[in-house]
């Protein structure tokens, strides 16, 4: 009795824990938890934290600084005695204690009234990287959910693929089966039996490489999703995309208008145009207002009494000018208008390189919508040419290589027509990529 109990939890265990490494993920699942757990887009959140800390540090700068200073000083005077020479050689002494203290204090409180702008110029730097940097966090989870569609179709693609070749085996082992029994009954060869053998372990081998290959993307999926490596994933059925909603142009004009980096390299133009502006008023002068309080005490009490110490209190205002920076800073003008116009350039080039892209992926998609109308004529003619020659096999009408050869056309139609069908979708998504569109 107790070998049962530990037979049957045991089973009940090993099920348990089969149950639990299995994960059935859908195409919009799959990607939200690829999104979940990117590493790339919390790096992402990071350089978004990094701008809206530069952002706080630029308008910490606007407010007054205030500094406090505090000291002790202990003197010892060697030479207590000090003669000074007055009119008509008279001689004035001055005699100090040998023991001195000195305890002073201080606080400087300043606030810039005007500094060529330059507070402002860096809040609004600051804000605008933010933006920026947004756009290029948008443009990283674009990325990473293409990747998420990419690997699971991919993923799709082998396990449909595993289904036709299982369900060619099973046609084999049936034929197999039924060529065995004429053998038996002298109606075929045992090269006809060989024949259908040989095919079952063309099959069976074919089996063993697509597993290998679903292993693999399984490990990848796990990777990219942030499962544990041994979770085995489960897709569910999807539909394939295979229509265009739009022409080329539309298409185009929808990338020219939506893609992040374009958004991002405005900002960039905003940021370099502050720039040039920040450098010109660094040759304005800098006003300010202040104030100090001082605290001398050189009694040796830490709290003297009263008349025993100075604390001065010092208001006034301050200005500075730079009269260098008036011919100092040219090159400098000059340097910063060369980096905007590269900021322009490479906005013309991302232009160039995006009508190029977006051209591939609809050519691309359309070509294999083509591919799929021919196949699917193709399974047409296969699937009769396979009837015809089951027909002439049983009238002793065609030998066993065709009726083979039939059998093997029909499959592989059915294989490339569903990894056309994988090719298209992956097509479409490549080219919703291309135009700043990419969602499941």
């Amino acid at each position: 009795m107790k070998r049962q109990v530990w037979i049957f939890s045991f089973l009940m265990i090993s099920a348990l824990a089969l149950k639990a490494q299995t994960k059935t993920l859908s195409i919009e699942e799959a990607v939200q938890l690829g999104v979940q757990n990117s590493k790339k887009l919390k790096l992402s959140q990071s350089r978004i934290d990094q701008s809206v800390s530069q952002l706080a540090q630029a308008k910490d700068a606007a407010l007054p600084s205030a500094k406090v200073t505090a000291g002790y000083s202990h003197a010892l005077m060697l030479s207590r005695k000090l003669s000074i020479p007055g009119d008509s050689g008279k001689v004035t002494s001055i005699k100090f204690p040998f023991d001195n203290v000195l305890y002073q204090g201080g606080l400087s409180i300043n606030e810039p009234i005007f500094a060529g702008h330059q507070m402002k110029y860096a809040q609004q730097s600051a804000s605008l990287l933010i933006k920026a940097t947004k756009l290029d966090a948008e443009k990283d989870k674009d990325e990473v959910v293409y990747n998420v569609i990419n690997a699971y179709l991919n993923y799709y693609k082998i396990k449909q693929s595993q289904i036709i070749v299982q369900q060619n085996l099973d046609d084999i082992q049936s034929k197999l089966d039924e060529i065995t029994k004429y053998e038996n009954q002298g109606l075929s060869t045992q090269n006809d039996v060989l024949r259908y053998q040989l095919q079952k372990s063309n099959t069976e081998l074919t089996i063993i490489e697509l597993e290998n290959n679903r292993a693999i993307a399984n490990y990848n999926m796990n990777i990219l999703l942030g499962l544990p490596d041994s979770t085995t994933v489960q897709v569910q059925d999807l539909s394939y995309k295979l229509n265009a909603d739009s022409n080329y142009n539309q298409y185009l004009q929808m990338a020219l208008k939506d893609r992040k980096e374009f958004g991002s390299f405005d900002y960039q133009s905003q940021i370099a145009d502050i720039n040039i502006k920040k450098i010109h008023d660094q040759q304005l002068p800098t006003v300010g207002v202040g104030g100090n309080l001082y605290y001398f005490n050189l009694s040796k009490a830490l709290i003297p009494s009263s008349g025993a110490f100075l604390a001065p209190f010092v208001v006034g205002i301050n200005a500075s000018w730079d009269i260098g920076s008036l011919y100092k800073t040219k090159n400098k003008v000059s340097e910063a208008k060369i980096q905007k116009q590269q900021v322009d350039i490479n906005k013309d080039a991302q232009v160039d390189r995006v009508k190029t892209e977006v051209h591939q992926s609809y050519m691309e998609f359309h070509l294999a919508l083509d591919r799929i109308k021919v196949l699917q004529e193709a399974i047409t003619q296969s699937t009769e040419n396979e009837r015809v020659m089951e027909s002439k096999f049983h009238n002793n009408l065609a030998t066993t290589t065709d009726r083979i050869d039939a059998q093997t056309l029909l499959y592989q139609s059915r294989i490339n027509l569903e990894l056309a069908k994988s090719d298209a979708t992956i097509a479409y998504y490549s080219l919703l990529k291309s135009i700043g569109h990419i969602q499941p």
